[in-house]
């Protein structure tokens, strides 16, 4: 031991920890080395460099002030990367893979903001064609437009955002199955129905969304 410590005093730790049955507290692993043949002196003067490669070391396992050994390479989260980056507790050969760590959590970090205010502006932008759909239709109610300009101004306004109506209350149809759902029993396809209230299909950028199918019946 006492040779192995001479020539590196981080090896012949790391063998202490491979060793022992049970975490070890920093002055466990000098009283092994000591045991071992190597002096007191040269155990205190080598310790702060040691520790540095310990608490960065992939096999090696710190918890509560006690030391041990994996046999499973750890990973540090992008938190434990960058307290060992700013405590200065990282050998220079190390200190590049912590960085990684950490410019990746901020990059995902990024990504995933990124998404949240994209979906929040959606949220937003659909609330707000809601309300402004709902203050047409009541300026429209209180002037008493006719119903049909009513219907026409309505289906002009959603035109806009890309809904186009299936069908329109109260026309005569033949049934489709992929574009109707009737009231109460089932109807064959082709059969001649009455439109109840009118579906949307939304005409998106990339395909065609059914929003709703238009209520039929017999």
């Amino acid at each position: 031991m006492a040779g192995l410590f001479a020539d590196d005093p981080a090896e012949a730790v790391l063998q202490v920890l491979r060793q022992a049955p049970s975490p070890l507290t920093a002055q466990d692993i000098k009283k092994e080395l000591q045991a071992g043949g190597v002096a007191r002196a040269e155990v205190d003067g080598a310790w702060r460099g040691v520790q540095r490669r310990l608490v960065s070391h992939d096999n090696v396992i710190v918890e509560k002030l006690r030391y041990s050994w994996t046999g499973h390479p750890r990973t540090f989260s992008a938190v434990e990367a960058l307290d060992l980056i700013a405590r200065g507790s990282v050998l220079a050969e190390k200190k590049a893979a912590l960085v990684e760590v950490v410019r990746a959590a901020l990059a995902g970090s990024s990504a995933d903001l990124e998404t949240a205010a994209r979906q929040r502006q959606s949220e937003i932008d659909a609330v707000r064609a809601l309300a402004e759909l709902a203050s047409e239709v009541e300026e429209l109610t209180v002037n008493e437009v006719a119903p049909d300009v009513m219907i026409r101004q309505v289906r002009a306004w959603v035109k806009r955002t890309g809904l186009e109506p299936i069908e329109r209350s109260g026309a005569e149809t033949t049934f489709d199955r992929k574009l109707h759902k009737p009231i109460g029993r089932p109807i064959s396809d082709g059969a001649v129905v009455v439109v109840v209230r009118p579906g949307y299909v939304w005409r998106a950028a990339t395909e065609d969304v059914l929003i709703g199918k238009a209520i039929v019946e017999e």
